[in-house]
């Protein structure tokens, strides 16, 4: 088992390199450039739960979650978690163990979101944002009762079943013909330009979840970068906070 250690803890160079669990994330930590596989390594190498970013004095009343892929290697996330800490919101990165199904995962999440909830009267609202699988693992908590007012943002989803997922866990199919009873939007990349999706037959981003919006991402940055799937991460973040 990994030690527990306080967040009074003095961070040294090398602490990529350290399986590390403290319950406080300094988002001065995360680093971007060339430090930014580093920064997605100290991310993934969190135990399973919710790790709140910041500072405790952190607005508490609105929440941001963010929900990790499949085999993530978290610098994905550096940028966005920076983007949201920013806000001075709590914000928590949500570390989970990804070899469950999604009905599985969605189910912890929800715990974990619940218990929040119960220990801090004060939250008044929740966004919480889920890449690639992890927009399975948010979109799973569309049913669950009691989370009051939440915002759902599947970016990049594979929320119809992929092949590899169908073998592993027969039992998941997925969203179509769905109903949301909580905020909920799909972010979806330009298939052609996804990585994770662009050899596929179909695209799995395509469901129909009655109350869900859809924003379709362009093909690329303004600058003709590729807007793949990774990546697809900060243009949403932009695009959220500059609304």
């Amino acid at each position: 088992m990994k030690t527990l250690i306080s967040y009074t803890i003095i961070v040294i160079f090398g602490y990529q390199n350290q399986k590390l669990s403290s319950q406080e994330i300094d988002s001065n930590i995360l680093e971007l450039g060339q430090r930014i596989y580093s920064s997605g390594k100290y991310l993934i190498d969190r135990e399973y739960g919710l790790h709140p970013i910041g500072l405790s004095e952190d607005k508490i009343d609105t929440v941001f979650i963010a929900v990790h892929g499949y085999q993530s290697r978290g610098f994905e996330w550096v940028y966005a978690l920076k983007k949201m800490a920013a806000s001075d919101n709590k914000t928590y990165f949500y570390r989970w163990d990804w070899n469950q199904c999604p009905d599985a995962a969605s189910f912890g999440l929800y715990k974990e979101i619940r218990k929040l909830l119960t220990f801090n009267s004060q939250i008044e609202h929740i966004n919480i944002f889920g890449h690639s699988y992890g927009g399975n693992i948010v979109t799973g908590i569309i049913h669950k009762p009691d989370l009051g007012s939440i915002e759902i943002h599947s970016v990049a989803g594979a929320l119809t079943p992929m092949k590899r997922l169908k073998k592993r866990c027969p039992n998941f199919i997925g969203f179509e013909d769905t109903q949301s009873q909580y905020n909920h939007f799909q972010w979806r990349t330009v298939k052609d330009q996804d990585g994770a999706f662009r050899n596929l037959t179909f695209d799995p981003q395509l469901v129909n979840i009655k109350g869900s919006t859809v924003i379709n991402l362009p093909p690329t940055f303004e600058d003709g970068k590729r807007l793949g799937h990774n990546w697809s991460l900060k243009w949403v973040f932009d695009e959220y906070f500059d609304k």
